[in-house]
């Protein structure tokens, strides 16, 4: 018995919701095979890497504090 009719008896058994899921895994994995290039799906989080840094050097320890105590002080005052 080969691995394709392995899979088929298998999924024979399975519900209909977990053999949509199975469905919708394998069409994903066919368009990655397709589109090598685009394997990381556009709008993930790797996609906003670098998004949050400063546009100045980076501050140093003293300043990180006294940043964060102005916040806490504007927040709790």
């Amino acid at each position: 018995m080969t691995t394709t009719e392995k899979l088929y008896q298998l999924i024979q058994t399975l519900p209909k919701d977990q053999i949509s899921q199975i469905f919708y895994f394998a069409e994903s994995l066919h368009q990655r095979q397709q589109n090598p290039s685009q394997a990381i799906p556009r709008g993930t989080l790797t996609g906003l890497r670098g998004i949050a840094k400063r546009a100045d050097s980076i501050p140093s320890d003293q300043e990180l504090q006294t940043e964060y105590t102005d916040y806490l002080i504007q927040k709790y005052l």
